[in-house]
């Protein structure tokens, strides 16, 4: 792989990596002559490492008796980190009521609105008032069925300060996937918003708001509107009510108390609520954020996602550092292809985070000889599906070649990354530049032993940020079903990987969609990356189709305004048998109107099989576009 940036001196002294490692100097008496024998000391010593993170951000961390940093258990999913400790998230927020800038929103619509930090502060305090005024305690749920504004992340914020756990879906949710999520977790107040505003259009999500809070346990309702220049709503009058302007104690809670529950997919039955705890996401996220990302007090970090996407939580963990965050709700393509860009602009964020697909769009749709676009900004943050090599290459050479490219990999699983980049080492297009630090991973064969080729992504040891469990999950039994069912005692993440002689990581998508033609394993993240190799191509998607004991390469694709050539099949295959191998070469390949996608905008490759091999369907209120799949529901394959 070809290296695009190679961070200078300067650049390596002034991070926050190099300047933790020197506090692991002075402290733990250690010194590291790179970063692969960090890591390595960070997953063989898990007490001194995540003690040290936790000491390096000064956490509060509050020891009871019998405390232990880590008690250990011969099962991976029993250990437990900072055992009869106590924090809660928030606590380095409260800290900050300086009136350094927060949070920057900026509607579709043109609106916007910012927020310091001590109006930050304010305002979750008043919410923490009303709460308690409903009789909402320590471990309650409280719901929000939002748009990505600045009263979700307040929303969220009030209830981790009283040990209350949040959970969220995005405005864009149908009221069947609302209800699915919702109803398991039996809410005591759900926060709603009027209306929300995508491609232009104004859609008032919640005029179904009666019928879901019927379903899911009947809570009690609190409204909030879009965010406009005289906002008068329910919460907005919370906020300014001196009755809610007394100073409210923050709930001191156990390390593992849980903070707030995501959701999986649901595409297979219904959402699996994976529940994490106040000090694994916080220490996690610092970690991330700060040591990986590099953020500083004085960054901007945009990140293009919803609030049911786990990119939103950890988006907003910015704020643990001093930093601000810009929120953009809406289409990151209108009301041109370039409204990525320009939102960067305006915002005047210098760090930019998108799903893979978005910056596959913005290449795709890109017209112009211009080049350095985005001068400002020092960082790139990609994930959701892997970026393909001509991806890096683009963002290096077109938008910034000064700039970092964090190709980032994790999930809602872990609500962090298993890999992520590195700001002391160089970065090779098409890599993710290394393992995160205390994340024990590896790459196994189907035999369970370690393997330099392309296999599946294990973690070996525990972390804190695994899920403490699952909502109503007794005993255990689906936490065990989906991490520890194909390696007895190691989490396997359902990632299709391979290290790379720069000790980076390349994924080839979700082993579960791995095709199998012949018995050969093939990732599909392979095929389409070698499909932007097409303008025609605006998207594609390739699954198994099973027949004669064997499966299939069955590719869709998604033609850009229908210029696909006549012999579009030939200039695959031709293309696909060259640049990989015949293996690679679809048995048939389909011309359709739109690739299904899930709301943080991954291919939906496993429903797409399901359909095809008339396997079961569930939960399509998963999907962003639903209704797409009914054109694959009517295909004849084997015709």
């Amino acid at each position: 792989m070809s290296k695009l940036f190679q961070p200078n001196q300067s650049q390596i002294k002034n991070s926050n990596l190099f300047a933790y490692e020197k506090f692991l100097n002075q402290s733990y008496k250690k010194q590291f002559k790179n970063y692969s024998q960090l890591w390595n000391w960070s997953v063989k010593n898990p007490s001194d490492f995540w003690k040290s993170i936790a000491e390096f951000y000064e956490v509060p961390l509050y020891a009871k008796k019998n405390a232990k940093l880590i008690q250990n258990n011969s099962q991976f999913w029993k250990t437990n980190f900072f055992f009869n400790y106590q924090t809660n998230y928030v606590c380095l927020l409260e800290k900050n009521t300086s009136n350094d800038l927060a949070i920057h929103f900026i509607g579709e619509n043109k609106h916007e609105e910012k927020i310091t930090y001590q109006e930050l502060n304010q305002r979750v305090n008043a919410l923490c008032s009303y709460y308690r005024s409903l009789k909402i305690k320590t471990g309650d749920v409280i719901v929000g069925y939002l748009p990505n504004i600045a009263d979700t992340v307040i929303a969220f914020l009030a209830a981790a300060k009283i040990g209350a756990v949040w959970s969220s879906c995005s405005s864009d949710f149908g009221s069947k996937a609302v209800i699915d999520r919702f109803s398991q977790l039996k809410p005591k107040l759900m926060v709603v918003a009027d209306h929300y505003f995508y491609n232009g259009k104004k859609f008032n999500y919640s005029k179904n708001l009666r019928q879901i809070q019927k379903k899911i346990g009947n809570p009690k309702i609190l409204k909030t509107n879009y965010p406009c220049k005289n906002n008068n709503s329910e919460l907005h009058k919370i906020y300014n009510n001196k009755k809610f302007q007394l100073s409210e104690m923050t709930e001191i809670v156990d390390f593992n108390h849980p903070l707030y529950v995501l959701f999986s997919s649901g595409t297979t039955g219904l959402p699996k609520c994976i529940t994490h705890g106040h000090g694994g996401s916080l220490l996690q996220h610092l970690k991330e954020l700060s040591l990986h990302t590099n953020v500083k007090p004085k960054d901007k970090m945009l990140f293009l996602t919803t609030c049911g996407w786990m990119m939103w939580n950890w988006t907003v963990s910015n704020l643990l550092l001093g930093s601000s965050i810009a929120l953009y709700d809406g289409s990151p393509f209108y009301p041109n292809k370039d409204r990525a860009i320009q939102l960067t602009k305006k915002s005047k964020s210098n760090m930019l985070g998108a799903g893979a697909k978005i910056y596959e769009a913005i290449q795709n749709n890109h017209r112009s000889s211009k080049k350095n676009l985005l001068p400002d900004l020092k960082c790139f943050i990609s994930t959701g599906s892997p970026l393909s090599k001509s991806t890096f290459q683009f963002i290096n050479q077109t938008l910034n070649k000064k700039s970092f490219i964090h190709s980032i990999s994790g999930g809602t699983d872990i609500v962090s990354c298993f890999m992520l980049g590195v700001p002391t080492l160089p970065v090779y297009a098409g890599e993710i530049q290394g393992p995160g630090l205390g994340m024990n991973i590896d790459v196994f064969n189907e035999k369970g032993k370690s393997t330099n080729q392309t296999g599946e992504l294990v973690c070996k040891t525990p972390f804190p940020s695994k899920p403490i469990y699952f909502w109503n999950d007794k005993n255990f039994k689906k936490y065990q079903s989906a991490y520890f069912e194909k390696f007895k005692n190691i989490w396997s993440h359902g990632d299709y990987v391979k290290k790379t002689k720069n000790s980076g990581y390349i994924i080839y998508g979700r082993s579960d969609a791995t095709l199998n033609p012949g018995g050969v394993r093939i990732g599909t993240g392979e095929i389409y990356s070698a499909l932007q190799n097409f303008p025609w191509i605006e998207d594609s998607l390739a699954t198994g189709y099973l027949m004669d004991n064997d499966e299939k390469v069955i590719l869709f694709i998604k033609s850009v305004k229908n210029q696909a050539p006549s012999n579009f099949t030939d200039l695959i295959k031709k293309h696909l048998k060259s640049t990989l191998s015949p293996r690679h070469v679809p048995w048939k390949t389909f011309i359709v109107k739109d690739i299904p996608r899930t709301k943080s905008g991954k291919n939906s490759e496993i429903l797409v099989k399901n359909i095809i091999n008339n396997d079961k369907v569930q939960n399509l209120g998963a999907l962003a576009n639903p209704e797409s799949i009914e054109e694959y529901r009517k295909m004849k394959i084997n015709e």
